[in-house]
């Protein structure tokens, strides 16, 4: 586990919202200079506790307006790492959750419309190994801080 100090926590909680402040707005921010705030982030990084910086895509915007949470059990004997592996395939596929209990996988899936939803589970069982797939609709995100997990 990583020991986070003050100063580390504040830089967190920026970058959680704003993954392209400069390493100057940051400094500004903590007082220290760019060159310190430039290491920590460095040392985040190389810790493991920022794991990329990235853009997040709204799929309504892109003409996905459907978006399906699918529960996956798959076929025995399929390999779960190369089940994993293959879903880079799927472009459908934007976020995948490898589970304990009943299922093995969580798919969060997106889509024009129920036609091409239909389209992906059935290529997920024809040519992925899947057995079964329970769906759901995400009727709309609930936004979560996520900085909250850094305490006080």
């Amino acid at each position: 586990m990583v020991t986070l100090d003050r100063i580390d926590k504040m830089l967190l909680t920026t970058l959680a919202t704003d993954g392209r402040a400069t390493y100057a707005e940051l400094a500004h921010q903590v007082h220290l200079s760019a060159n310190s705030v430039a290491e920590r982030v460095r040392r985040l990084r190389r810790e493991g506790v920022i794991q990329h910086f990235g853009v997040t895509l709204d799929p309504v915007a892109l003409g996905k307006p459907l978006g399906v949470l699918s529960d996956i059990k798959l076929r025995e004997g399929v390999e779960r790492v190369a089940f994993a592996e293959s879903l880079t395939a799927v472009p459908q596929v934007i976020g995948a959750l490898r589970l304990t209990g009943e299922n093995d996988y969580q798919l969060h899936i997106v889509a024009a419309d129920t036609a091409e939803l239909e389209t992906v589970i059935d290529r997920l069982k024809r040519d992925f190994g899947v057995a079964a797939v329970n769906s759901r609709l995400i009727l709309r995100e609930v936004p979560v801080d996520v900085t909250q997990v850094l305490g006080s």
